[in-house]
């Protein structure tokens, strides 16, 4: 039983637990532990699969809605032009506008830009992958017209695909509108001043827009020209595939940044 008139000390807390007095009690704040690192580095994976996931199921209804547009409807392209007309814009323009049109977060959108985008790219492309051999068996084209074709079809998605991480680099609206444009130009501006400059009778080749080489590699065998696309073909592949290797370069750069950053603020530094 404890003395009234001499009270037993209060116990001393540990020293190394942050405490609180109040009304001669001993409170001991515990914080809850945030995420770790590779907890938050999880969840964002998972994220990204579910873009995947989303973006690969949209995919296979965009082209399974062109092809019945395509096989349905009387029109005087061929259903096969048609089908890889319709498969090429959907990879230039559509997905880069959905991609483009959803939000970044702000704290990482370097993140953001290069992964996610790149194994888009590249699930769109291996899905392709039986569109084009499927038409290419239809149409009976030469096995070169259809390397070729896919060729083609890599390289200019590719470049859309640089333009569509380089715009998602930054958070704001503003340049991921300049980036949809650009999308939009790279496709169809030279076409448009083909159309409202040149001069007539004057033979124009697009240097630029995939639309001309795509429309002569799905000509008949006999007249379709592939020496006059293979080197257009392939410097628009180099210059994609240039275009990534820098954009990853500056993404490794800043990682490294703020991975140096962080090491510096953190208290067990």
């Amino acid at each position: 039983m404890s003395d009234p008139i001499h009270p037993e000390p209060e116990p001393t807390p540990p020293a190394d637990l942050p405490v609180e007095y109040e009304d001669s009690r001993v409170y001991v704040e515990l914080s809850l532990p945030q995420p770790t690192e590779p907890v938050q580095a999880r969840h964002r994976r998972n994220d990204d699969a579910g873009w995947l996931r989303l973006v690969i199921v949209m995919w296979c209804f965009w082209l399974l809605g062109a092809w019945a547009v395509a096989w349905l409807s009387d029109t005087s392209v061929p259903r096969v032009r048609w089908m890889l007309f319709a498969g090429s814009f959907g990879m230039m323009l559509v997905w880069p506008a959905f991609r483009l049109s959803e939000s970044v977060d702000p704290t990482r959108p370097g993140r953001q830009a290069i992964g996610p985008i790149f194994l888009d790219w590249l699930g769109l492309v291996l899905v392709y992958q039986a569109v084009i051999w499927s038409l290419h068996l239809m149409a009976m084209w030469p096995l070169m017209r259809g390397i070729w074709l896919d060729a083609a079809v890599m390289s200019w998605s590719l470049l859309s695909a640089l333009i569509v991480a380089t715009a998602r680099r930054w958070p704001g609206a503003i340049a991921r509108s300049i980036g949809m444009l650009l999308c939009i130009a790279l496709v169809f501006a030279e076409p448009l001043y083909i159309w409202l400059l040149s001069e007539p009778g004057h033979e124009w080749v697009m240097r630029i827009s995939p639309i001309q080489a795509l429309w002569e590699l799905t000509e008949p065998p006999a007249r379709g020209r592939i020496h006059n696309w293979s080197n257009r073909i392939i410097t628009i592949g180099l210059v994609a595939a240039l275009g990534w290797v820098i954009l990853g370069l500056w993404a490794m750069g800043e990682r490294l940044v703020d991975r140096k950053r962080r090491k510096q603020v953190s208290p067990t530094a």
